[in-house]
């Protein structure tokens, strides 16, 4: 529950910076609403990747690895997946949302 609360909260600060990054008054606040933007975008690149980057350096190659490792490897594999896929769902939702009103 709480990664929900926290990508809902994500995803209303996108939605906040591509309206100013898209309907700003100057230049000044379009470019302060691409940084924000470039922030979010961060934060879900490493909620994406931090299992993977965690637990590369303990479980080595997938040759290598015991069935733990490997069961590891493949649940930070579909992480990544389900948490790119939510994600880029949400800023092309957001991008349309804003882009729209």
């Amino acid at each position: 529950m709480k990664i929900r609360k926290i990508i809902g909260r994500w995803t209303k600060r996108e939605e906040s910076a591509l309206s100013h990054q898209f309907h700003g008054k100057s230049a000044d606040d379009r470019f302060r609403g691409l940084r924000r933007s470039e922030r979010n975008e961060a934060k879900l690149f490493i909620l994406a990747f931090a299992p993977a980057i965690l637990t590369t350096p303990f479980i080595g190659k997938w040759s290598d690895a015991s069935f733990l490792g490997k069961s590891i490897m493949v649940a930070s594999g579909l992480w990544m997946i389900g948490v790119l896929l939510v994600g880029g769902y949400l800023l092309f939702r957001s991008i349309y949302r804003t882009t729209h009103k």
